[in-house]
Order: C-alpha cells, then sequence, then structure tokens
C-alpha cells in the first residue's frame, strides 16, 4: 500500500480549521464525506483503508458517530484528529479503539508515524480474519458539551486558550487573535455570551483547578497558589474566599474531615458559576 485512500470525516464546526492538513495531502488519496448521513454509503461504496474523524471541537453527536462507526466497521482504522486536547478524550478514543488520536497543529512526524501504523495494521488485515468490537462502550468524558452552539464557536478557542494556559499570563489581545476578534469585539462578545468578563473567567477557572488540588491530602496551600498562576499566596486567598465563600485552609479542612468524597467538578463549576461551551437550545 503506497498511498492510502482515507475517507475524510468533516465534522469541523470552525471553517478556520477545516483545512485538511499538508501532510495528510502529501502521503494519501483522500475522499472528503461532507454529509456525516450518508457515511454507510461512502464507506460501502468506496475503497478506502481507513477513515479520518475530524473533529476540532467534539461534542456527543461526533463521538457517538465515531465509535458506532467503529463498531459497524471494526476492520477499518480510525483516526480521530481534534483541536481540543485533553487526556480523558484521549483515554475515551483508544478505549473505543482508535488507531491513533492527533491533535491540531498536526505535525509531519506525527502523521508519518500514524500512517506507519496504519500501513501495518492493513497488511495485517489482509491476512487475519477481522473481530467484532466487545460490548465495552466507554463513556463519553463529561467536558465534552452535547451539542454546539453556533454563537459559541468563534469563542471556542479563548476557553481551550485559558485551559491550557491558566497557569501563566493571559493576554485579552492574544485571545481575541485567536478568535478573529478585534480586542473590543472580543470582550464584549464574550460578556454577552457568558455573562461575565474574560479575565474574570480566566480567574475563576484558576479557582476551579485550585479546589481540585486542594482536594489531595498532600496540598499545600502556597504550591497550589503557585500552581495555578497567582504569583502571591495573600492574594490567592482573598481571591478564594470570594468566588468559594471560605478561605483554601477551611476548604481544606472541610474536606479532610468529611467521610464523603470530595467535592465533584459539576458542584464546583456551579459554585464558581463557570460557563463552557453551552449546549444548543430546542431545533
Amino acid at each position: 500500500m503506497h498511498r492510502p485512500r482515507l475517507l475524510w470525516v468533516d465534522l469541523t464546526v470552525s471553517v478556520k480549521h477545516a483545512e485538511l492538513p499538508a501532510a495528510v495531502l502529501e502521503s494519501c488519496d483522500v475522499e472528503i464525506c461532507p454529509d456525516s448521513g450518508r457515511l454507510d454509503e461512502a464507506i460501502e461504496n468506496g475503497t478506502i483503508n481507513g477513515l479520518c474523524f475530524d473533529l476540532d471541537y467534539p461534542d456527543h453527536a461526533g463521538l457517538n458517530l465515531l465509535r458506532k462507526t467503529k463498531m459497524r466497521y471494526p476492520h477499518l482504522p480510525v483516526i480521530l484528529l481534534t483541536l481540543q486536547h485533553s487526556e480523558s478524550l484521549a483515554v475515551w478514543a483508544f478505549r473505543t479503539r482508535v488507531l491513533d488520536y492527533l491533535v491540531k497543529p498536526m505535525s509531519r512526524t506525527e502523521f508519518h508515524r500514524c500512517l506507519q501504523t496504519l500501513r501495518y495494521v492493513a497488511n495485517v488485515s489482509a491476512t487475519q480474519r477481522s473481530r467484532a468490537l466487545g460490548d465495552n462502550i466507554a463513556p463519553i468524558p463529561p467536558e465534552i458539551p452535547l451539542t454546539m452552539r453556533t454563537d459559541d464557536v468563534q469563542l471556542l478557542p479563548a476557553l481551550y486558550y485559558v485551559k491550557q494556559n491558566f497557569r501563566f499570563k493571559v493576554r485579552n489581545q492574544e485571545v481575541a487573535k485567536l478568535c478573529d476578534m478585534s480586542p473590543f469585539r472580543f470582550s464584549r462578545s464574550f460578556r454577552e455570551t457568558y455573562g461575565l468578563t474574560f479575565q474574570d473567567y480566566v480567574i475563576r477557572f484558576r479557582i476551579f483547578e485550585a479546589c481540585r488540588l486542594l482536594n489531595s491530602p498532600n496540598a499545600h496551600i502556597t504550591d497550589v497558589a503557585y500552581a495555578v498562576g497567582f504569583n502571591d499566596a495573600s492574594y490567592f486567598s482573598r481571591t478564594f474566599r470570594r468566588y468559594v465563600g471560605t478561605s483554601p485552609s477551611d476548604y481544606c479542612a472541610e474536606f479532610r474531615d468529611a467521610s464523603e468524597r470530595p467535592p465533584d467538578t459539576d458542584y464546583i463549576r456551579a459554585l464558581l458559576n463557570l460557563p463552557r461551551a453551552r449546549p444548543a437550545t430546542g431545533t
């Protein structure tokens, strides 16, 4: 197999990230499947060596389609390409038996490694009988929204950027550029969409992460403060009390004295009124 033939399932919601990576076009023959409703038809009518699900910002519908397709065609290797990386999503992908999990921007080295695996699997499949997948269904990670609202899509890079960089200084100008907006339009759109300023969101997200770290019995408040992006432990304590309603030390004591499990992330998120990509309203 010199040039693998890939069926590209385009489930992107951001036009900015919908282009096919150059490394793929250089190494593979690609057939685009823009209509997910006709995916079975495209698979059964074509001669393909694998599938690539391109989900820049995954939702339940896209991941469920990937999972059902893999169960229906277990012999076909599946690649998941995404912009919104998380450890739990990667674990879900491999439990669903994807061949590879790639994060945009994808390097040529990463894709060539994936290509070698694809060729190996194709050679093995030619000589072995394919086996159906078991009934184990990996639950979709809780941070993945049910569906994506159209008016949230342009702001998703901002939420993702904070998740990856909250430990560092986060500037409105840099994030606005990621969203293809001017700083003024970005600030206004963020407030209108989520009901708080972008910098308030950054602080709330840092406190959210601090709550998670403070659930550890070995956590030290000063270490947690620096770990989530605060350069002053006193300022961290004052900010924590303002948003959570108690000091970090009292929060730790309450958790360590409690017999029940630590507060779940949904509870902490609600406590902080921390927004995320909103599910779509009725059709």
